[in-house]
């Protein structure tokens, strides 16, 4: 009996040791009430908290809001009915520069939960923050985007801070982005759901020049980009990122990475994720606004490198895989020196099933001098729309549209109705599979300036019978084997231009071709050898 109550003493003194750490914004003059402005009371008790570590809690009733600023050691619990609503009116957003140079300073100075240069913080709870970006006070204007974001805070914008932990919330409409962590590092976002519609720019969340990140168990529906990473400053870079068990859900791009590519992207993991066109209707004046599942890029001199996707279900995006190198030159600073074209190497992508909405093909493209390097693509099977033009098929020189924005319309009128490759070096494809839903008399396949690639096991569907499934334009060292056709077609292969060499066909059942191999454009019949077809 001695020892059941020193345990239960003991127990009591942990429970009173741990509650005397927390404090309720109520106690420091909060209402609650929805219409009374609580700000000063919550940063009361936020700075109360960081005296000593520890949590501020927002019990359940609706706290109106300003900017509130989190410090050291300091953990925003917001229980199950609590509502932290962001305040319409602009001047209860206050600047807050950030001393992080970056290309996206230009764009951004307020938000409604703001960090800079803390550690051990920590926004918790089954509770909502709500940034009511459908308010007319912060409206948006394409015609002055400038002028239109800076009047628009973010919900949550952290900057240079460690051990950061967002865990269970809903986030709710934001007028801009709903979430901004620049150059943090150890960055955990588990268990949450993000809803983010109604306003420009609406992104789901944002890392940028951030390190040892992870962003699992969570949900994502949101109107513009809904989980994006960025490299806003040259001098930093985003590395050994986890995303994992996540439903994302956009209206523009599910999983991208850009357009901000000016540091380094290193080392990240993409797995058992569900990625889906959203249900909400977009605020954006053009119907095929729902751009890509996954948009890889770099455009303003970064390396990317590392970069593993697995397990991915996707539909209704019109490009299931947009990966792109260009030469864009944008600095991250105002009056500072461009840089030359990135590098884009050892990417890969495995076991993913993707339902097209449109007619914007999948694409991987570099620069001529500035190949993307080391693909590998496996178990991948994509059910194209179909539907294009003769004259996409028919179309060749589609030169580098080095210069225009990054998006996966640049490619709408290439000549291939499954996947477009141009200026790459090192692919391996294996187990791929492209079905088409309506006739397309373009190619299943296009190659142009491509270097080392291996085609194993690659299943076609193509209605048109005249289209050759693949076209290789000036291609070197390739290897095309174990191929099944779907029904009949004239050519398999159409070898095109003058500088074509070492294509190898082997173990493909060349049965129902009228030709196996065809050629156009000059290109000489040396370049091509078969040997073990059926």
């Amino acid at each position: 009996m001695k020892i059941i109550k020193i345990l239960i003493a003991g127990y009591f003194s942990c429970v009173a040791s741990l509650s005397m750490g927390a404090v309720d914004v109520l106690s420091f003059g909060a209402k609650g009430d929805g219409k009374t402005l609580d700000t000063a009371a919550i940063q009361k008790a936020i700075d109360k908290a960081a005296e000593r570590g520890g949590e501020v809690r927002l019990s359940t009733g609706t706290y109106l809001s300003g900017t509130l600023v989190l410090k050291d050691n300091v953990t925003l619990y917001l229980e199950r009915g609590a509502v932290l609503l962001a305040s319409t009116r602009l001047e209860d957003y206050p600047p807050t520069p950030s001393h992080y140079i970056s290309h996206i300073n230009r764009y951004t100075r307020s938000s409604l939960i703001y960090a800079e240069g803390v550690k051990n913080i920590s926004i918790i709870g089954e509770g909502i923050i709500d940034g009511q970006g459908t308010h007319s006070s912060f409206k948006a204007d394409e015609k002055d985007e400038l002028k239109s974001i800076l009047r628009r805070p973010y919900v949550i914008r952290v900057i240079s801070c460690d051990q950061i932990k967002i865990s269970g919330v809903t986030l709710r409409n934001s007028p801009a982005w709903m979430q901004h962590y620049q150059n943090c590092s150890n960055l955990l976002v588990d268990g949450i759901t993000v809803f983010n519609h109604g306003n420009y720019n609406n992104d789901g969340i944002d890392i940028d020049n951030c390190k040892n990140v992870r962003i699992v168990n969570s949900n994502f529906d949101t109107d513009d980009d809904a989980i994006c990473f960025k490299t806003t400053n040259a001098t930093g870079k985003c590395e050994n990122v986890v995303v994992a068990n996540c439903v994302i859900a956009s209206n523009c791009n599910a999983l991208k990475w850009g357009t901000e590519t000016n540091g380094a992207f290193l080392n990240f993991t993409v797995s058992n994720c569900s990625l889906w066109r959203s249900d909400y209707s977009t605020i954006y004046p053009r119907n095929e606004r729902t751009l890509g599942a996954i948009a890889l890029e770099t455009v303003d001199g970064a390396l990317v490198d590392g970069i593993h996707i697995d397990n991915i279900v996707s539909n209704g995006f019109m490009t299931p895989i947009f990966i792109r190198l260009a030469d864009r030159g944008r600095n991250y600073y105002d009056g500072g020196p461009s840089q030359p074209a990135g590098t884009l190497r050892n990417v890969s992508i495995s076991n993913m099933t993707a339902r097209m909405h449109g007619l914007v093909t999948s694409s991987i493209s570099g620069l001529i001098g500035h190949p993307v390097q080391n693909v590998s693509l496996e178990n991948i099977h994509i059910i194209c729309e179909g539907g294009g033009s003769k004259e996409d098929a028919f179309r060749r020189n589609i030169g580098d549209r080095n210069k225009e924005y990054p998006e996966t319309l640049i490619f709408a009128d290439v000549p291939a109705y499954g996947l477009f490759v141009r200026n790459v070096e090192g692919l391996r494809m294996q187990n791929m599979f492209f079905e088409v839903q309506n006739k397309d008399p373009r190619s299943a396949l296009y190659c142009e300036n491509v270097a080392d690639m291996s085609l194993h096991r690659f299943t076609f569907g193509n209605p048109a019978e005249e289209a050759p499934l693949i076209i290789l334009n000036q291609c070197r060292n390739i290897q095309v084997s174990g191929n099944l056709p779907i029904g009949h077609n004239d050519i398999l292969l159409q070898v095109e231009g003058t500088d074509n060499s070492r294509i190898l066909l082997y173990n493909n059942d060349l049965s129902v071709y009228k030709k196996s191999v065809g050629f156009e454009r000059g290109a000489g019949k040396e370049a091509v050898r078969l040997t073990g077809n059926f």
